[in-house]
């Protein structure tokens, strides 16, 4: 069977002799129409109902959760990535200067709408926003999961004394924890500098 194929006239990007693209006096991607023929990939917006933003939520806190319960794996993963020749994980944890980069890269691109880029940017700051409100849910001091602990703990034993009939013990002191809150904030400044460090000598490509 012979058959005639037309190729459809697309707009590609101008690679150099390394798979990069190249760029103008100006800094902006150079590009040029080719003839195309096959499949390519194409996105399109989609709008959810309302009663799927619970559900969303639910599905980006259940992964904040579980990359929290895999936290000491992930960071012996940064460090082999960081200081060694492995890549980084899209879906590991990321620092500030991660996050900046990820906005910076999204804001960046000339090929999608102005809507789809506002979508990716909220989406960013929500996902940023969820992970930052289940990290500090962790019952450590100093963070507000510490706080919360402690007066569960408290609440807990004036019920407690109270059933049999005792004298309250009064509050928790929660000073007896301070050794602890110290050596946490040391271990998330060192988390926070080796990921910043990591962000800036092998950052996370999430658009190629």
């Amino acid at each position: 069977m012979n058959l005639t194929i037309t190729p459809k006239l697309t707009e590609r990007y101008v690679l150099d002799a390394a798979g990069k693209a190249t760029t103008d006096a100006d800094g902006k991607a150079v590009t040029q129409e080719v003839g195309f023929v096959g499949i390519g990939p194409a996105g399109e917006l989609v709008q959810q109902p309302v009663t799927a933003v619970l559900p969303a939520v639910g599905d980006n806190v259940g992964a904040v959760v579980h990359m929290i319960l895999n936290l000491p794996q992930r960071m012996v993963d940064i460090v082999n990535a960081a200081f060694g020749p492995g890549e980084r994980d899209p879906n590991g944890p990321i620092s500030v200067v991660g996050v900046g980069r990820v906005a910076g890269e999204i804001a960046s691109i000339n090929t999608i709408p102005v809507a789809s880029k506002a979508a990716s940017l909220i989406g960013l700051l929500a996902s940023l926003n969820v992970a930052l409100f289940v990290f500090n849910l962790i019952p450590l001091m100093p963070l507000d999961g510490g706080h919360v602990a402690g007066a569960l703990w408290e609440g807990l034993r004036r019920r407690v004394v109270k059933l049999f009939k005792r004298k309250d013990p009064g509050p928790v002191d929660m000073a007896r924890l301070m050794p602890l809150t110290f050596a946490v904030v040391i271990l998330l400044g060192g988390m926070s500098l080796l990921l910043i460090y990591a962000d800036i000598v092998k950052p996370i490509n999430l658009f190629g």
